[in-house]
């Protein structure tokens, strides 16, 4: 799988750190980017759109959409789950 980028840029606005999603790079289809059974945390793209969730609702990020730091913070927590998710899989299938 190429290399998978999630574009952010860090904003600030009135003192506060926000951040841009610009969009991602190299995504082909929607279960391309790790992702976690959909029962629990959870991520995935599907036509331009980032879809999350920690477990409850799913929330959606649009191209130019910008994120408290905070829930920056917590969907790369989400990513490096689904990467280390990935991984396990992956391994599992070569054996």
């Amino acid at each position: 799988m190429d290399a998978v980028l999630l574009k952010f840029t860090r904003v600030m606005k009135k003192g506060t750190v926000f951040y841009l999603f610009e969009g991602f790079e190299n995504v082909k289809s929607r279960w391309e980017l790790p992702c976690e059974y959909l029962s629990g945390p959870h991520f995935a793209a599907w036509n331009g759109i980032l879809l999350y969730s920690e477990g409850s609702a799913v929330k959606t990020l649009l191209p130019d959409s910008i994120i408290s730091e905070n829930e920056y913070m917590g969907l790369m927590k989400l990513i490096d789950l689904g990467k280390k998710r990935l991984s396990e899989i992956q391994s599992k299938r070569e054996i």
